[in-house]
């Protein structure tokens, strides 16, 4: 696979706005609105090498600058362009990529959520053909700093009914939590940190559960703290009729 280098961010963009940003990896098009690149996915499924780049895009500033299914005017539109390598003539290429603008919503204030590098990407391939991607993001709170997975679903062969097309975005849930910028020392409130684990758990058929084992610290009582144990687990399903994971 390393003979084939994954297409760059400016033409992910460029396939799936169909606007020349100049190399630019983040930039407005009509209607005010802003469209970034915000993530890249190599893998292999189903005997196929994939890439997908995803991208983002903000409302804009006005009715043109919206794709008309924007739920929150404070989140971006998910967008994806998904590659498949192919052998042409004798030589190995990408494929013209399925695009799609709209694979769900997330982030706030108009951004997208934040990429975390110290973590990488996890995966989990389900029986079926569909391929569930943890993308692992990050975002600051109140003083507090989260650590997330975002969730995105790939469905080449259409097996499911949910109301997306080849990729949709399934939520967000937290796995690690740090306020030492919010306690000050233990002064303001207790001081408190957990990093997290997640494991994907396959029951019966359909999408897996979702485990988050945390170690670390968290607030027992008011003022109090205790170390965090197995019954602080969390397991996270999906549900479709929100077409989302929830606990």
């Amino acid at each position: 696979m390393s003979e084939l280098k994954p297409p760059s961010p400016d033409s992910v963009l460029y396939f799936i706005y169909q606007r020349d940003g100049d190399g630019a990896v983040s930039y407005k098009v009509d209607g005010g609105a802003t469209v970034s690149y915000w993530y890249g996915h190599a893998f292999d499924l189903g005997g196929k090498h994939y890439f997908t780049g995803f991208g983002a895009k903000s409302e804009g500033e006005g009715p043109e600058g919206d794709d008309g299914m924007m739920e929150d005017p404070e989140h971006v539109a998910i967008s994806q362009a998904t590659f498949t390598r192919v052998e042409k003539d004798g030589k190995v290429e990408w494929s013209k990529p399925d695009t799609d603008g709209y694979v769900g919503e997330f982030g706030r204030m108009g951004r997208p959520e934040q990429i975390d590098d110290s973590r990488k990407a996890q995966s989990f391939t389900i029986g079926d053909g569909r391929y569930l991607l943890a993308v692992p993001t990050r975002d600051f709170v109140n003083g507090t700093e989260v650590g997330m997975f975002s969730l995105l679903l790939f469905d080449p062969g259409s097996v499911d009914k949910l109301g997306f097309r080849q990729w949709g975005y399934l939520g967000s849930i937290p796995v690690s939590d740090d306020n030492s910028d919010a306690c000050d020392g233990g002064q303001v409130m207790p001081c408190v940190a957990s990093t997290g684990t997640l494991t994907f758990e396959q029951v019966g058929e359909g999408l897996p559960r979702l485990k988050v084992s945390s170690q670390g610290t968290t607030i027992a009582s008011p003022g109090k703290v205790r170390d965090m144990t197995a019954a602080d687990d969390v397991v996270y399903s999906f549900d479709e009729t929100s077409e989302r994971y929830s606990k």
